[in-house]
């Protein structure tokens, strides 16, 4: 038995509302320590959110593509798909950085304009910015930076029978570590050299598993869930590396995709609210890092964390954030990524 590979899993938008919100839930407690004048140890436990996304889209790339191996066209296909899906709101949120820093540089307190840096975000490269520390302009936009190389060797993979995917990518992935633990590699070489493409990995595995038919029982998923949950809680403050944050965040990642895809195929059923959270998690991603220092500022304008509870900041920010990442999504990524496809598509079908 295998899984029907045109039907939505629902699930999967559901843990993208998650992985977002964790990412968010982290940002808003760091905001509140450097920019809202409150005082406390944070929690990387948030970060599990990268790890997630990570995971989500080594899955879905898999899960879209199945039938798509050595099929004409099939890389040409799969990379205008994920550039029309991230390339256009990243580069929108990217300028709207490039703009603040060029023109209104007193928002930032370390941070100056870098053509260098500026340049090699808009390529989804990794480069040092004027302080020294290596990313992209946009806070969040590192991590793209890693899909964007997983995406170019799925983009190559595809002319391979389906059957040497696991092998083949598996083997670049330990070949770039190797070399990385050999080499001392330039800022942009990095990203090909950091373990946590294994989690990019562990998705795919998990794709090909649940396709073939192998899905946990119902007893087994919750248990799988509630052991991926446990592993997160009890290793969040351990001083995670390179190696030990793929094994504390991404594998449990990876269980709980399984768990909770499993239980779907079970017949459970997800609420609307958490699917519609998953849609926007792409938008609230990229906007989030504008809202909320921004907030945290504010606040301390106004004297309001000399007299109220961080708590409260923090259900401002979090609340206004998903707003916005909704909002947003519903006004400016949906209908550009909607007219893109349809635009692309008859541009590519035209015949003169």
């Amino acid at each position: 038995m295998t899984a029907n590979l045109s039907k939505t899993l629902f699930t999967v938008q559901a843990l993208r509302a998650l992985a977002s919100g964790a990412v968010l839930a982290y940002h808003v407690l760091f905001m509140l320590v450097h920019n809202g004048g409150y005082s406390f140890v944070v929690s990387d436990i948030g970060a599990i959110g990268v790890d997630l996304f990570f995971v989500i889209s080594g899955f879905i790339m898999i899960y879209t593509t199945y039938n798509s191996f050595c099929q004409p066209n099939a890389s040409v296909a799969f990379f205008r798909r994920r550039a029309i899906r991230i390339v256009p709101i990243y580069w929108l949120y990217t300028t709207v950085v490039v703009l603040l820093l060029a023109f209104v540089p007193g928002l930032f307190s370390e941070t100056k304009f870098n053509w260098q840096h500026v340049i090699s975000s808009y390529l989804f490269v990794l480069s040092k910015n004027s302080t020294g520390n290596v990313g992209t302009v946009m806070q969040t936009g590192w991590t793209l930076c890693y899909e964007v190389y997983f995406y170019l060797l799925f983009a190559i993979l595809l002319n391979f029978p389906r059957k040497y995917f696991l092998i083949i990518s598996g083997t670049v992935f330990m070949g770039g570590i190797i070399l990385g633990s050999i080499n001392e590699l330039p800022p942009w070489a990095t990203v090909v050299v950091n373990p946590i493409l294994f989690e990019f990995y562990f998705g795919t595995v998990i794709a090909f598993l649940l396709i073939n038919g192998f899905f946990l029982p119902r007893a087994l998923a919750i248990a799988a869930i509630i052991l991926g949950i446990v592993i997160i809680i009890i290793t969040r403050d351990e001083d995670i590396g390179k190696w030990t944050r793929v094994i504390f965040y991404g594998l449990p990642g990876g269980i709980l995709l399984l768990g909770t895809i499993s239980l779907e195929n079970a017949g459970m059923k997800v609420s609307r609210l958490f699917v519609a959270l998953g849609d926007s998690s792409y938008s609230l991603y990229l906007v989030h890092p504008f809202i909320v220092p921004a907030l945290g500022k504010l606040w301390v304008k106004l004297h309001l964390s000399e007299w109220m509870s961080p708590v409260m900041l923090f259900l401002v920010a979090f609340s206004c954030s998903l707003g916005a990442g909704h909002a947003l999504y519903l006004l400016i990524e949906k209908p550009i990524t909607l007219w893109l496809s349809r635009t692309w598509k008859n541009v590519a079908s035209y015949n003169p």
